[in-house]
């Protein structure tokens, strides 16, 4: 069974984009084209920014963490030094390894289906879930928007709670929806089913 693990990175830099997720998926295959090779694997949306006239400013917090299998280990800390061309350069600095807590309740802060209304994403997400075999409720939450190209894709927040321990490390490795690598349904753990800031 393949384990797997979040790479966090410290970075440095002035700001990205606010629609940063391609550009940077863009940057993160060249100097890392094995992520390719890896259908799962997801880059988490950036945290720690701060909107700022049009950009999002880069502070101390802001961490760069990509969830991919354990066996992609040593490739990630070869990323330790290089820097990114976003196209400001976003400097990758020292990485910790992290691993996936069983967490009953678990949110991602953009899910992509394909679906442009609340209904139709409603009975996606019943679908997939079904599909993974995870027996627990739904929320969902705000809309919001995946940038690729020029098309501008519709998505909403998500949480899932009721889990078991092996359905909630099978629903983080697996993740819901489309556009993984560009930090849409990449779940982490959560405190409660409170919707507060859904």
């Amino acid at each position: 069974m393949t384990r797997w693990l979040d790479f966090a990175f410290s970075v440095a830099g002035e700001s990205v984009d606010r629609d940063y997720p391609q550009g940077l998926y863009e940057a993160l295959r060249t100097a890392a084209p094995w992520l390719d090779e890896e259908p799962l694997a997801g880059v988490h949306p950036m945290r720690g920014l701060t909107p700022n006239a049009g950009a999002l400013l880069i502070g101390g917090r802001t961490r760069l963490v990509l969830r991919v299998p354990e066996s992609r280990s040593e490739a990630c800390e070869r990323l330790q030094g290089i820097a990114l061309a976003l196209p400001a350069p976003l400097h990758i600095g020292s990485v910790s390894r992290r691993e996936l807590l069983p967490h009953p309740v678990l949110h991602a802060k953009l899910v992509v289906t394909g679906a442009e209304d609340e209904a139709d994403f409603v009975a996606d997400i019943a679908r997939a879930v079904d599909e993974l075999g995870l027996d627990c409720e739904t929320i969902v939450g705000r809309r919001g928007e995946l940038l690729i190209g020029e098309q501008r894709l519709a998505g909403f927040s998500l949480m899932l709670h009721g889990l078991s321990a092996a359905q909630s490390l099978k629903a983080q490795a697996h993740g819901v929806g489309q556009y993984r690598k560009l930090g849409c349904g990449v779940f982490v753990p959560h405190k409660s089913v409170a919707a507060v800031g859904l």
